[in-house]
């Protein structure tokens, strides 16, 4: 579909202009007027002028071509009006008018005249019940909303006039520049995959944002999306998430919107940007704005106050897909050289209150040029001293040799250096996470390999089999099975065991048995058991170098649903006891409810209903259901057990088997 006319008419017909300052058609028409030269034609028979302009009583009478009509008259006689620009042959009509299937029976019935009339002409049909479309590079405002926005080269396109209105207006506030804005209303011709195609090769457009409600056609907005967004980021804002949120969208638009769920599947599996309200989706296009269409994962930040640096640094490190920049000691040694002793060096790099904008520009100069940083996020709070203005000034300097992102906290004080942003296609953020939700989402994710951080360094001991059994044993809790540390047990006593059974390796050094090679199931007999000792005594020194086997522990195969029980020792509140879905899948479901000790039976109960999985626990599918109060039992003494040992920093029971008649401990850790 060829739209370039419609972004760019040279001839317009205005049908249901008027000269009452309050009706439509003349806001429509000063809108138009405001804009670049066109012919313009005010069509309506009850008027001779509007706006000085002859009125004509319909678009017949109009002599030469017409690229473009906007109607805005009433429901009832628009389809014979759409049908006079037909007989035009008018390529694009836009249909202002409200009052079609959004209110069902006879205006969808109406629509479906107007689908009828828009094929048989073959016209382009905007709308109907939209705000219409603007082109801030033609000049064109073919609209009812508030004016042009800035030349930009965003470019919106929303299925609610009113979201569109609510966007234009907070983008002149923050200096946010459009390509085209593209209300398309109820879709009765033209759907939000027109116009998406038509942006994705538009020169003007650098990023595209969507405001949905219900998709047309949902496999041909992937294949679009899947094909933009390798050379322009398609952000959207989709609508009806949830029950009651569907209800309203069909209500508004009279569309059935797709299934949430599906729908973030296919933004992921497409390449889509998907955002969760405006918010998000203003950041982004904040960060556009600025010149960003991608972002780095290592970001510096620069700063002359700590405390809002420590907040970004939060926020970064818990991003998804942004990181601290580690600054090497040869930058370090360049900026000792130029800030004052007091600075800190590290990351973020803290210049002082004082720091005037000479010291801003002595740490640019140098972090710039410094290699592991992908970007830097340059925050300033407002002392009486700072130059905020020539700060302002340094950022616009340095962009280009880096990506930097300006953060100026406050309020009336910073609107000098905002005013500098804005003449130079920058954007300042004032809250940090809103900053770093934005980048990350524009970020690639790391490489599996790639860590946040450093393994920290542990001063931490795993008790012996032996010294941790003790320990439970004071709040009459044990481990399941036979602890065995001389392979002769095995012929001595190993009438004791009961097959088929499981060994699993001791050894203070192997944290996870199964990637180490230490567990052995389904053991039928001491023959197998032997085996199974030398193959393990073989294998986890191998995989886990320097591992010291204590032994091993026999226990009878045990079945049940697998949780996890644990206690970490927080240096401000105390111990903190975790309950969980346990086994192997423990760290990568994460789903565990917390409490801060001592905790009683009746909290414990609470626990256990509090993770997701708390159905399984229950009973799902006519299985019985654990038996909570053993669970519950267990939690209790580790609460005890914590408590009375400041010396435990944390504890693992994992995995517990709960069943219908109790819960046995089938593996522990306790660290010191």
């Amino acid at each position: 579909m060829n739209l370039t006319t419609l972004f760019n008419p040279k001839s317009v017909a205005i049908i249901g202009a008027a000269d009452d300052p309050k009706k439509l058609g003349y806001v429509i028409m000063a809108n138009l007027l405001a804009g670049a030269p066109r012919k313009i034609y005010p069509v309506n028979p009850a008027f001779k002028k509007v706006l000085k302009l002859p009125c004509l009583p319909s678009v017949k009478n109009i002599k030469g071509a017409i690229d473009l009509a906007i109607i805005a008259v009433k429901p009832e006689i628009v389809p014979a009006v759409l049908a006079d620009c037909g007989e035009k042959k008018i390529p694009h009509v836009i249909i202002i008018t409200a009052g079609f299937k959004e209110i069902g029976g006879a205006g969808a019935e109406r629509e479906k005249e107007l689908k009828k009339i828009a094929a048989q002409y073959k016209i382009n049909l905007i709308g109907p019940n939209c705000l219409g479309v603007m082109d801030a590079h033609s000049a064109l405002d073919a609209s009812f909303g508030n004016g042009l926005p800035a030349k930009g080269n965003l470019a919106f396109v929303s299925q609610s006039g009113a979201v569109g209105t609510a966007t234009l207006d907070w983008a002149k506030k923050n200096n946010v520049g459009f390509s085209k804005f593209i209300s398309i209303g109820n879709e009765a011709g033209a759907t939000e995959n027109d116009f998406l195609e038509f942006l994705g090769t538009d020169k003007d457009t650098r990023a595209i944002l969507m405001y949905l409600e219900a998709v047309t056609d949902g496999q041909r907005f992937m294949k679009l999306v899947e094909k933009i967004s390798k050379i322009k980021p398609v952000v959207v804002l989709k609508a009806g998430r949830t029950e009651r949120g569907l209800a309203a969208v069909a209500s508004h638009t009279g569309s059935l919107a797709p299934s949430h769920e599906i729908f973030k599947t296919a933004c992921k599996q497409s390449g889509a940007i998907l955002v969760d309200s405006l918010g998000a989706m203003f950041n982004l296009a904040k960060l556009f704005n600025s010149g960003f269409i991608s972002a780095p994962n290592d970001w510096a930040i620069l700063t002359n106050g700590g405390g809002p640096s420590i907040v970004m640094s939060d926020a970064i490190e818990s991003s998804a897909n942004l990181r601290l920049a580690v600054i090497s000691e040869t930058t370090k040694n360049k900026l000792r050289a130029v800030l004052p002793a007091s600075a800190a060096l590290g990351n973020p790099i803290d210049i002082i209150g004082d720091a005037l904008a000479d010291r801003y520009e002595a740490a640019l100069k140098i972090l710039t040029a410094e290699k592991t940083i992908g970007g830097l996020v340059v925050l300033l709070t407002p002392q009486k001293m700072t130059e905020i203005k020539k700060t302002a000034e340094l950022i616009v300097k340095y962009k280009k040799s880096k990506p930097i992102m300006p953060m100026f906290i406050g309020g009336t004080s910073i609107a000098p250096a905002e005013k500098v942003f804005g003449e130079h296609g920058l954007v300042n953020f004032l809250d940090q996470q809103s900053l770093v939700s934005a980048l990350s989402a524009l970020a690639p994710a790391p490489k599996k390999h790639e860590t946040k951080h450093a393994a920290a360094k542990t001063f931490l001991r795993q008790l012996s089999f032996t010294d941790g059994a003790k320990l439970l044993k004071e709040v009459g809790l044990s481990v399941v099975g036979e602890f065995v540390s001389k392979k002769e047990w095995l012929i001595g006593s190993g009438g004791k065991v009961n097959f088929p059974a499981v060994m699993k390796v001791v050894s203070a050094q192997v944290i996870h048995k199964s990637d180490a090679g230490g567990v052995k199931i389904n053991i039928k007999d001491i023959a197998e058991a032997k085996k199974a000792w030398d193959d393990m005594s073989r294998v986890v020194p191998l995989r886990v170098p320097g591992a010291k086997i204590d032994g091993f522990l026999i226990q009878p195969m045990t079945k049940g649903r697998e949780v996890i029980v644990g206690m970490k020792r927080d240096a401000v509140f105390g111990p903190v006891i975790l309950f969980g879905l346990g086994g192997i899948f423990v760290e990568a479901i994460k789903d565990v409810a917390m409490r801060i000790a001592p905790v009683g039976e009746p909290e414990a109960l609470k626990m256990l209903d509090e993770i997701k999985g708390a159905v399984i626990l229950k009973g799902a599918r006519g299985e019985d259901s654990v038996d909570r109060t053993a669970l519950a039992k267990i939690i209790v003494a580790i609460s005890r057990l914590a408590q009375a040992h400041p010396e435990i920093k944390e504890i693992d029971l994992n995995p517990v088997m709960a069943t219908p008649d109790g819960a046995k401990i089938v593996d522990a850790r306790i660290l010191v």
